[in-house]
């Protein structure tokens, strides 16, 4: 189902209590009582399933306001166009990202998800396909999630941190309880910069910098998770002279899972990185794996192992990141 076929859906969905209240008042004679209760669901089923921040259907994970700490997040890459510049970009400058990354590129270029680990940053998901799940059941939620811990699995030889963003931060009723129990924490983001609408570059920097602070996770993208190869290349033009207002306020980006409350314990890298078993994985059937294998002839090398600072302390010396990139 796509963006506004589900906002129609969930809108016509929040009238039907609104609709049956108004008849109800009728019936009673209760005047707007039951209209006025419908209203108050209404509203409060929309917030739920719209507002990434709101901690009705989904709690999104607490961040400590650590002096001088921020999250820069990435969603839908990764892409070869515009994440190995954005990557290597921040490593250069010394700060460190998460890349919330879409099962389905993962498994189309698992070369960039291993250099955006050699260059010190983490990876999360964001979903198999980009699929709104505001009308998922669980079973095709854990099947979204596991069949993305999969292939990231298959790329990079390790798990993701256990972080999850859902696409477009819209969520189902259910959404929480089913990625709780498979471990992960549901993540939000502050303000709202919209880069994917390619606003221009002095837009972009405006918005991030209203919200750069302590604490705070801005969400940037480094791909299209509508698969229509959309240009992200305002972002990148943008990045440097948000990183110059951070570094100027004395903020620095360091790993979001690193700013977690309570923390969240990292993971270390095994080819046999094992996927959670058990009746969830049943759900996998839901999605066909086996038709998104790796893409071949990319051109872009496997740059190493990531390096052991990543979690925002002081990065290793110029010769050394330089040695790290020509591997």
């Amino acid at each position: 189902m796509g963006k506004l076929t589900t906002w129609l859906a969930c809108g016509l969905l929040a009238l039907a209590p609104v609709a049956g209240g108004g008849v109800l008042d009728r019936l009673l004679g209760t005047s707007f009582l039951f209209t006025l209760i419908g209203c108050v669901l209404a509203v409060t089923y929309l917030v739920g399933t719209f507002a990434a921040a709101a901690p009705l259907f989904a709690r999104s994970t607490r961040v400590r306001d650590e002096p001088g700490r921020f999250a820069l997040t990435f969603d839908d890459g990764p892409d070869p166009r515009f994440t190995p510049t954005i990557s290597r970009l921040l490593t250069e400058r010394g700060h460190r990202a998460t890349f919330f990354v879409l099962g389905t590129h993962a498994s189309d270029y698992p070369q960039l998800l291993r250099q955006v680990l050699a260059d010190g940053h983490e990876i999360a998901s964001h979903g198999f396909d980009h699929g709104l799940l505001a009308f998922s059941l669980p079973p095709r939620v854990r099947a979204q999630l596991l069949a993305t811990e999969r292939a990231i699995v298959a790329a990079a030889g390790r798990p993701p941190v256990r972080l999850f963003r859902a696409p477009h931060g819209v969520r189902s009723p259910w959404l929480g309880h089913t990625v709780g129990r498979l471990g992960y924490r549901v993540c939000g983001w502050a303000g709202s910069i919209f880069d994917t609408a390619e606003p221009g570059v002095p837009t972009i920097v405006e918005r991030a910098c209203r919200n750069l602070r302590s604490g705070a996770i801005l969400l940037l993208h480094d791909g299209d998770g509508s698969r229509r190869s959309g240009d992200r290349r305002q972002t990148v033009e943008a990045l440097p002279a948000i990183l110059d207002e951070a570094e100027r306020r004395g903020l620095r980006s360091v790993w979001l899972s690193s700013l977690l409350e309570p923390p969240l314990e990292h993971p270390t890298a095994s080819l046999a990185a094992p996927v959670p078993r058990g009746p969830a994985t049943q759900a996998l059937s839901v999605l066909d794996l086996e038709g998104y294998r790796p893409r071949r002839g990319t051109g872009l090398a496997r740059v190493g192992h990531p390096p052991e600072n990543a979690d925002g302390k002081p990065l290793a010396g110029k010769e050394e990141q330089t040695q790290a990139h020509s591997d």
